[in-house]
């Protein structure tokens, strides 16, 4: 016996909104229906899938486990279902873009501008991401067909196209007590407050990743904050250190409200742009593809 698609369905929903009643709404049908395939899907695995909570489910091991694979088949039949309706045409009308929150400038908007400009009735969603590991998931999920990352994924699921090493600088204040330091130690570096973790830029490179796992940077006093534009502020007005792409911060450092470190670190990352292996993107999208790497290049 195997699983139904209709089951899989309600896995998949089930555990990306972990609410019955919410899945069930969106597959339009009765939540003891959608509780019972579900059982049945239990059943057939022979494994617990959800934890039921008082306000909702929680995806067990074996449902994330299962899902890896399994979600593969929904996406390649809703794949390719688009491939038939396209039929005969090379455009893909609907296409979802992610990509880390500081990468979005003209490298990646012009092409896409352009790429809307010569195929009428074409449409891009643009979707912003703090860490490159959620971009990857929602690749292989079939919610994104692009993504711009540092980090080259390593899944097999996805490949991962070098488009540039990006310049990563540690800026403050011209006011704060290191912006009149010529080089600074790593020891200056672990005494001062940081606005956003050292790694806030989902760190790739050796060095950082090397402190992290020795523990030193456990003891480096950061501030919880997510975003860029935040930390550019704060950074700005005096509260710390910032880890920012440097093309980001160009006009603050022209202007001289941002002084940037001399610091004893690796200072650049790699972008990639990144699919899903096998995924239905369409001839146009290819050459929107091939774009923004002349972009980058």
């Amino acid at each position: 016996m195997s699983i139904s698609l209709a089951e899989l369905k309600a896995i998949s929903f089930a555990a990306r909104h972990g609410s019955l009643s919410k899945t069930a709404a969106l597959l339009n049908v009765t939540q003891p229906a959608l509780s019972r395939r579900i059982t049945e899907a239990e059943q057939t695995l022979g494994v617990i899938l959800f934890e039921r909570l008082p306000r909702g489910v929680q995806p067990t091991p074996a449902c994330l486990a299962f899902l890896r694979h399994a979600e593969v088949a929904l996406v390649s039949i809703d794949e390719g279902a688009e491939a038939a309706r396209n039929a005969g045409t090379p455009e893909l009308k609907k296409l979802a873009i992610g990509a880390v929150e500081v990468l979005f400038d003209d490298r990646l908007l012009v092409p896409c501008r352009n790429y809307l400009a010569s195929n009428d009735g074409s449409s891009i969603e643009f979707r912003s991401y703090n860490w490159s590991k959620e971009i990857g998931n929602d690749l292989i999920s079939g919610q994104l067909k692009i993504g711009l990352c540092y980090r080259k994924n390593s899944d097999p699921q996805l490949e991962s196209i070098w488009l540039a090493d990006d310049h990563i600088s540690v800026v403050c204040a011209a006011s704060h007590l290191l912006a009149q330091v010529g080089r600074i130690t790593m020891e200056q570096l672990e005494t001062v407050q940081w606005i956003g973790s050292p790694a806030a830029m989902d760190v790739a490179f050796s060095t950082f990743v090397d402190d992290m796992r020795s523990g030193r940077m456990r003891i480096w006093k950061t501030m919880p904050v997510g975003t860029f534009h935040a930390r550019v502020q704060l950074a700005e007005a005096g509260f710390g250190l910032a880890l920012v792409r440097r093309a980001s911060v160009l006009p603050n450092l022209l202007a001289g409200t941002l002084v940037e470190l001399e610091i004893p670190l690796t200072t650049t990352m790699p972008i990639f742009l990144t699919l899903r292996r096998g995924a239905y993107l369409g001839g146009i999208t290819d050459v929107l593809i091939n774009e923004i790497r002349l972009a980058y290049g």
